[in-house]
Parts: structure tokens; C-alpha cells; sequence
């Protein structure tokens, strides 16, 4: 949730933008940013794919810690 919220401020992408590079609804962003729900597998992947396309990597560390690194392409 937050890591989502934190990828689309560094990339400046709204969550329509990101609904429509996942091809996913905006309601499904939303819901999963205000942690309402987790979004179905499929398109959770389409989510972290879109970022990964964008030049974002989602990270899980050991003992829960998150991040997310941006690299911007040249």
C-alpha cells in the first residue's frame, strides 16, 4: 500500500495513470492504497509490472522493511 503510494509520487503518476499502465481500474488502485483490500494476484503483478516498466523496484527486506528504489532511464 504505502510502497504504491510512494512509487506513483516519485514516478508523479495519479492513480488513474497507474490504473491505466496496469490496465487495471482506478477503483482497484484506490482500494488497495487505503488498504481496503489486497487486489487479486493477476493484477497485482500488472501493478508492480507498470512500475517495473517505469523503472521502479518494489523492495521487501527481511523483518518486513519495504522501500522502493527509481531508476530513471537515460
Amino acid at each position: 500500500m504505502e510502497q504504491c503510494r510512494a512509487a506513483r509520487a516519485m514516478l508523479g503518476w495519479s492513480q488513474t495513470t497507474l490504473a491505466e499502465a496496469a490496465n487495471v481500474s482506478r477503483q482497484t488502485i484506490a482500494d488497495f492504497e487505503r488498504g481496503a483490500h489486497m487486489p487479486i494476484a493477476n493484477n497485482l503483478a500488472s501493478i508492480t509490472a507498470a512500475f517495473e516498466q517505469a523503472g521502479i523496484t518494489l523492495i521487501h527486506a527481511e523483518g518486513g522493511a519495504v522501500g522502493v528504489l527509481f531508476k530513471k532511464a537515460k
